[in-house]
């Protein structure tokens, strides 16, 4: 590349530079792209005017900005009519914005956006679900959501209802949970986190959270959080409430309850959950309209608790 003062700036150092941020900041593939208008290349043989540069250095320092990257052409402009010089470290400035594509500056993003809940208040045994889409329009809008620092929150709890023991165990098993945040590449909470994320998803259920189980009598129980892509900008995501526990069974005998009537009749213990449970969905996106900012997806219940 003959990117050095005194020789000629060719299209082609122009446009690699121009590629390499479009890939950054433009439609980009994969885990590359923030969607962003893109910078427009050359033809061989044109002068590439002032217009043309500060183009390339407005998508660089958008990148620079929105990820919180330190670039040495953080505020450098070309003016017209001036003589065009190397800009010092422009190669390296790219190669920081790639390797920090991932990353976005906690300023830049907006947290805690309503996306849906579904709460329950009466009774119930076995499974309770939550299931909902997130809807973003489009393959590419998907990937710029989560590529930019998006991310899919949820939380989970419940309260009131009867002083149970096994009511006490899901208060307890939700509580430790806490945040599960969903993102480009993992699934995070204080428990049962993996390491699949929305680049990880496929047209089949995959489970993304499988929380810590219940205790002593309740050891059975646990919340499981599944979600897929269909690969046109549709997730959905399908959170079980999964109340495994058997009641006791026995037969009254002698003393106590023991005594006429109840003697030799069958007995169940407690096998309900009551209060209120209550799912609740947010999300957080890139918002800053001077860097990155990209649109609200569309959340739709599917299956209520």
């Amino acid at each position: 590349m003959a990117y050095q003062q005194g020789d000629t700036i060719q299209a082609s150092d122009y446009n690699t530079f121009a590629g390499n941020v479009n890939t950054i900041i433009g439609t980009g593939s994969n885990d590359s792209g923030y969607g962003l208008s893109e910078i427009a290349t050359i033809s061989a043989g044109d002068t590439i005017t002032a217009a043309q540069w500060n183009s390339l250095l407005s998508g660089l320092q958008k990148a620079a900005g929105h990820q919180g990257s330190t670039v040495t052409n953080a505020s450098n402009t070309v003016t017209t009519g001036g003589n065009i010089l190397p800009l010092s470290n422009l190669e390296a400035d790219i190669t920081t914005i790639t390797t920090n594509k991932l990353t976005a500056a906690g300023a830049n993003l907006s947290t805690g956006v309503a996306g849906t809940s579904s709460t329950r208040s009466t009774a119930w045994t076995g499974q309770v679900t939550h299931q909902f889409t997130i809807n973003y329009g489009s393959e590419n809008a998907a990937r710029h959501f989560f590529n930019s620092g998006g991310r899919i929150t949820m939380v989970f709890s419940r309260s009131g209802g009867s002083s149970t023991a096994q009511n006490t165990s899901w208060t307890n098993l939700l509580s430790g949970i806490g945040t599960a945040s969903f993102g480009h590449t993992d699934t995070t909470a204080s428990a049962g986190g993996t390491s699949i994320g929305f680049h990880d998803l496929t047209s089949s259920d995959q489970t993304i959270l499988s929380s810590a189980v219940g205790s002593g009598d309740y050891a059975a129980n646990d919340l499981l959080i599944q979600a897929n892509a269909d690969g046109s900008g549709l997730v959905t995501v399908k959170i079980c409430f999964n109340d495994d526990h058997v009641a006791e069974t026995g037969t009254y005998t002698g003393g106590g309850l023991g005594n006429s009537p109840n003697e030799g009749q069958a007995w169940t213990g407690t096998d309900s959950v009551d209060g209120t449970l209550t799912s609740t969905i947010t999300f957080t996106k890139a918002d800053n309209a001077s860097f990155v900012q990209v649109a609200n997806p569309t959340f739709t219940n599917t299956s209520t608790l």
